[in-house]
């Protein structure tokens, strides 16, 4: 098991962007498809094609180049809560023409748990950055057809919010935010003033950290120290973060 969630860019990733650039065809990225991989860990491999036990599928929010880096790029995706399992895998589908293929492969450092929404789940947004060619040329669409929950529609909708890799807080509605794995919280810079948060209990914060980020170009008062992050050091203690003369507070 990795301490740390992986992503691999595959050959079919790699041979889908070089055939649609031979055709001089725009890329577009699809779709993501989550499995559990029937409880295992597979090997990272840049010849698969396909997850060991597929369960669901999620939705392309959006992506955009890396700023830094020519060969990157910063994608979104929305996993729906519409089955209950433990996540281990997603492989992250893309197309020129007609053709889609598999472009990318991601394995979480530990199984997260995906639930409905009658089992305390909520819309999950995930957000990676990934290997792409810097001649490639890929083009944004959003799904028409997004028919389960927005982010803007849970805050007023759902009193929780699970994360468990890197995310953005919801400063609307007070609501709780549980930190199930290895995970950074960033508070956005927007107009919300307070939030709550937790490390899940079945979090070892001895082999990884969970953190809490100021708005960009910002700090947080942590018990009265200015800081840039807040390292969490306890587990099943529930934070309130609110934002006080423009200065959040923990």
């Amino acid at each position: 098991m990795s301490s740390k969630n992986e992503s691999l860019w595959l050959a079919s990733g790699m041979a889908g962007e070089n055939q649609a650039r031979i055709l001089n065809q725009p890329l577009e990225f699809t779709r993501v498809v989550v499995g559990d991989a029937n409880g295992s860990y597979p090997p990272l491999d840049s010849a698969l094609t396909a997850l060991v036990n597929e369960r669901l599928t999620g939705e392309i929010l959006t992506h955009k180049l890396d700023p830094g880096n020519g060969n990157q790029r910063i994608i979104e995706m929305s996993i729906p809560p519409s089955l209950d399992f433990e996540a281990i895998e997603l492989l992250l589908y893309a197309k020129y023409d007609e053709t889609e293929f598999a472009h990318t492969y991601f394995r979480l450092a530990a199984p997260f748990p995906v639930r409905t929404i009658e089992n305390g789940g909520s819309q999950l947004k995930l957000k990676y950055t990934i290997r792409v060619s810097q001649y490639s040329d890929f083009s944004v669409s959003i799904s028409p057809n997004l028919t389960y929950l927005t982010t803007a529609q849970l805050a007023d909708t759902q009193a929780l919010a699970i994360v468990a890799y890197e995310s953005e807080a919801v400063t609307t509605s007070n609501k709780l935010h549980i930190l199930t794995g290895h995970a950074d919280l960033k508070i956005p810079d927007d107009s919300g003033t307070s939030f709550r948060l937790m490390v899940d209990e079945s979090v070892d914060l001895t082999s990884g950290k969970c953190r809490l980020f100021a708005p960009a170009g910002q700090k947080i008062s942590v018990n009265g120290v200015m800081s840039d992050i807040a390292n969490f050091k306890e587990s099943g203690v529930v934070h309130h973060v609110v934002k006080v003369n423009g200065i959040w507070k923990i």
